[in-house]
């Protein structure tokens, strides 16, 4: 009853605004967080989404934007900016999106994606008439089955300690053309809420911008996402990670804006003002936000945190104990400066728990962060010489030596681009907040050089490509010695006309893992990951959409005999011409008795919603979504996926099995645009 109570006054809320419709966004906008996004099951993408959708409620003029704003289209690389900048340069204002296709290494996908993002005017134009937008989102997802978590036995109660729906809302508004607040609130399933310690939701988190353009560029009160460098101090946004974009490495997400992230264990929430001219911005921020944590007294009385939490889960019991315990507190300050076509980055910040920080020690967490505070510092540089754009950023931390990232985008001939990056860190180097491009999760005690091309080839062809060699110099998680491995990726798009695109995508991963030994030694031995994808998408028309994945997945370990992972998938989508509906489904079938073989799969979901599972064992997989506007303004998604299982009777571990071989999830949302 009071989960009803919340979602009926959320939408009364949202049925009494009133504005401006935005279609045809959330098709594009997967598309390419899917290509930044191989892998990411663990990874926050709400990020990409808020930039994307925020680009498309304010398009960038292109015929005079700066360099600055092109930087916020994220899937543009550096010399694709440039190289955009001297074409506008030589030929004056662009007229027309096609007058794209003759910037170089703009092909004809790339040119669809920004087309959305973008409009063509005349320097008068920058000025647009403020009109009051905004959105209001609410989301429940639930499964059919119940898992044995939420069941009451004679023996015990149910272990979880709310019901299995899971609601999500978030709601965002321009107030006035410098003003804008956000909201976001979300209950995971199986938390309770209304209760004495949870008066409303488990989470809710917001923000408060203003934007004057004076010397005082933006002020934000609340969450905001800041980062600095390459990432190896400071990064709280979505990590660099390796994906089909090839040549899209160095960190383009240095400039400070608000977030609504529902991400319970990580971000910044605190004040941030930044200040100055187009040449020199200060940027002071300060954070204060409760993290989860276990919590130990030692033989002294001295109470201090075992681990931070990790995943936000506030379900059991012992879960409820952990939940925002600690106190985590950042202070920093973040300079840059612009000179002719480079710019120089300095920053450094303080870094408290309330609670020292005192694991368990093991051999491969002896370099991890420890204690109650620490402190950062960065000296960062980026810019162009002639063909050819270099980024760098220098570290320190406690450790002896400072960490290191460097590397250059150039053009070694037409319709060819290249990325070279070097990287290393040393083993003591900790700095809580980074989130650097790097093979491990930490970073420390690696180094590695990172090779990407891209390449125009004959018959509509782009090759894309890139060989990561990585050392890790320290034991790591289940790798109990110093290693080294390589990441190869090959990526080839075939889109001969507006209907078909073909691609094929091999990639090879080999790095060290622990052996299985019935001795005191402990060997290690080469993971070999071999990865085969081929996908097929036939557009027939505006209403149709016809696509074919193909997936092969073999994984080698000495000493172990792992079956090779296979799976097919076929998706329908039609739109109606209108734009006011459409309906998509997907069936496939995946066959990975060994989870190491398992193959991820990006679904088609709700907007702002993101679904990446592991597909793995014998089984087939059916989705069916549908979207309609059902008045004006008011959007509605309907999502059904079912899973069956071949080779098991029961689906998932501990409190979460479901003791069937079927497990069916419903998932809703609403949407209210203002």
């Amino acid at each position: 009853m009071k989960t009803l109570l919340v979602l009926t006054l959320f939408l009364v809320m949202g049925l009494q605004l009133t504005g401006q419709t935005m279609e045809g966004l959330s098709e594009w906008a997967s598309e390419i967080i899917e290509s930044l996004s191989e892998g990411a099951d663990d990874q926050d993408l709400t990020y990409l989404m808020e930039d994307l959708l925020r680009l498309a409620n304010h398009p960038v003029n292109i015929n005079v934007a700066t360099k600055e704003e092109l930087e916020k289209i994220i899937f543009l690389n550096d010399l694709q900016i440039e190289n955009l900048l001297y074409q506008r340069y030589l030929n004056g204002a662009f007229h027309s999106v096609y007058e794209l296709q003759a910037v170089e290494g703009f092909d004809r996908r790339l040119i669809g994606w920004l087309d959305p993002l973008i409009v063509f005017g005349s320097a008068e134009a920058r000025a647009v008439k403020f009109h009051r937008r905004g959105d209001l989102f609410l989301r429940s997802r639930f499964t059919l089955e119940t898992p044995v978590g939420y069941q009451d036995t004679d023996e015990s109660p149910a272990r979880f300690q709310g019901d299995k729906y899971h609601l999500y809302s978030r709601f965002q508004m321009e107030l006035a053309p410098a003003l804008e607040v956000g909201l976001v609130a979300e209950n995971d399933a199986g938390e309770p809420m209304f209760q004495k310690d949870i008066p409303l939701l488990d989470f809710q988190s917001g923000y408060l911008s203003w934007k004057p353009e004076r010397f005082i560029n933006q002020v934000i009160v609340g969450q905001y996402q800041i980062s600095g460098g390459q990432g190896l101090v400071l990064h709280s946004g979505m990590e660099p990670r390796k994906s089909t974009l090839t040549t899209a490495l160095g960190n383009r997400a240095r400039s400070c804006r608000p977030a609504l992230s529902a991400n319970e264990y990580s971000g910044l929430s605190g004040l941030l003002v930044s200040m100055g001219t187009k040449a020199f911005t200060l940027t002071p921020f300060y954070s204060c936000a409760h993290r989860d944590g276990s919590l130990a007294v030692d033989e002294n009385g001295n109470t201090y945190l075992t681990s931070l939490g990790a995943d936000g889960y506030h379900r059991t019991l012992s879960e409820l104990t952990t939940r925002k315990n600690t106190r985590e507190e950042v202070l920093g300050l973040q300079v840059i400066y612009a000179w002719k076509r480079f710019t120089f980055e300095a920053g450094h910040l303080q870094y408290r728990l309330q609670y020292p920080l005192n694991p368990s020690v093991q051999p491969y967490n002896l370099n991890y962060f420890r204690g109650r505070n620490t402190h950062n510092s960065w000296l960062a540089a980026e810019g162009s010489w002639g063909n050819v754009f270099l980024f760098s950023e220098v570290a320190f931390s406690r450790s002896s030596q400072p960490a290191v990232s460097a590397g250059l985008l150039f053009s070694p001939a037409d319709a060819v681009s290249m990325t070279m990056a070097y990287r290393r860190i040393p083993a003591d180097f900790t700095a809580p907040l980074g989130a650097p491009f790097a093979e491990s999760s930490r970073g420390n005690g690696e180094s590695g050089f990172y090779t990407g091309l891209q390449m125009d080839l004959p018959a509509n062809l782009t090759l894309s490509a890139y060989l990561d060699y990585f050392r890790l110099q320290w034991l790591q998680y289940q790798i109990k010695a110093p290693s080294n491995g390589y990441d190869f990726l090959l990526h080839l798009l075939h889109k001969p006309d507006r209907q078909w695109e073909n691609t094929f995508r091999f990639r090879f991963k080999e790095k060290q893992v622990n052996l299985a030994s019935e001795g005191p030694e402990f060997p290690v031995g080469p993971r070999r990951q071999y990865q085969l994808r081929f996908q097929m998408r036939f557009t027939p028309a505006k209403t149709w959409s016809f696509t074919t994945r193909c997936d092969y997945h073999r994984v080698t370990i000495p000493g172990e005999k792992i079956p090779s992972g296979f799976y097919l998938g076929q998706e329908v989508k039609y739109s109606h011409p209108g734009k006011g509906w459409y309906v998509v489904t997907r069936y496939g079938v995946v066959d990975a008795e060994d989870y190491e073989a398992r193959i991820y799969v990006y679904e088609p979901d709700v907007l702002y919603s993101f679904s990446t599972p592991a597909y793995s064992g014998k089984a087939q997989r059916w989705i069916l979504m549908g979207k309609c506007t059902v008045i004006k303004n008011l959007d509605v998604w309907l999502r059904y996926s079912w899973w069956h299982y071949n080779d098991r009777e029961t689906i998932g571990s501990g409190y979460t099995t479901v003791a069937s071989n079927v497990l069916r999830e419903l998932r809703f949302q609403l949407r209210k645009r203002f």
